[in-house]
């Protein structure tokens, strides 16, 4: 199961926590991780304030923490990886699983 946490949202966005992997499939095979892996390593990539967000992208583990309040750019780009994860989780929710505080 892929668990995903956000805490915040808009303006007000302090991170976004991703633990997990699919086991939808074989791997190499899993296409739901692949899913979820492209939509995160695209959207981190496209951050522009690089310096005001903790990053971390690993194997079953990726993190995007807010240092301070962030650019209509970055909200933008956060607000583009939250609703890609969502339209994955609704066709997936025996596999992704997205919690929002």
């Amino acid at each position: 199961m892929i668990n995903i946490k956000i805490i915040g949202k808009g303006k007000d966005f302090q991170s976004l926590t991703i633990k997990g992997h699919a086991n939808s499939n074989g791997y190499g095979r899993d296409l739901i991780c692949a899913g979820v892996s492209s939509v995160v390593t695209g959207g981190f990539n496209s951050i522009k304030d690089v310096d005001n967000f903790q990053i971390i992208l690993n194997e079953g583990y990726a993190l995007l923490k807010a240092k301070k309040a962030i650019s209509e750019y970055d909200e933008a780009v956060i607000n583009t990886i939250i609703t890609s994860l969502k339209t994955i989780e609704d066709s997936n929710p025996s596999f992704v699983k997205i919690e929002i505080l």
